[in-house]
């Protein structure tokens, strides 16, 4: 229709004036535009920022893999959409993972808990004593009998 029509128009005066092709807009007023000063050189991908102050967080993904080249055709609304709709199925399904791996967690460390009471205390001194019942004092240094006397090690004797 004549709106499209001048909208090309103008597309095309602006390309031949500053070398920018508009290949879309997002809902924040931000342009993404091809940069090509040089007939001899591939277009650059470059993004206008609206009122000149470019935010990263106002850009979306798929702009950003437009820009960066990992994504061949410019996104359009459609493809946003169905995108932002995937990252909350994902992030619905992640903080199930999360609840349930949570759940399991604390029923762990309940059974844990409980075994410890039901079994006795459990210190640190028990669990030595109990290592080391069955041991017989020996003479030489390291060898795990005994008490543990520095000025009784030397490395050069046997």
């Amino acid at each position: 229709t004549m709106f499209k029509g001048l909208r090309s128009i103008a597309g095309r005066m602006q390309k031949a004036l500053t070398g920018k092709e508009l290949v879309g807009m997002d809902k924040h007023g931000n342009r993404y535009v091809l940069f090509q000063p040089d007939k001899g050189r591939p277009p650059r991908r470059m993004v206008d920022p609206y009122n000149g102050v470019y935010d990263q967080d106002k850009i979306h993904k798929l702009w950003s893999m437009w820009l960066a080249q990992s994504r061949e055709d410019a996104p359009t609304e459609e493809d946003m959409e169905a995108y932002d709709r995937q990252q909350e199925i994902l992030a619905a399904r992640v903080k199930k993972v999360q609840e349930e791996d949570e759940k399991v967690r604390l029923q762990e460390m309940m059974e844990r808990q409980i075994d410890t009471e039901s079994s006795g205390s459990v210190s640190i001194e028990g669990v030595m004593e109990a290592m080391n019942k069955d041991k017989k004092p020996d003479e030489k240094p390291g060898s795990g009998g005994g008490k543990f006397q520095p000025q009784g090690w030397n490395p050069n004797k046997e």
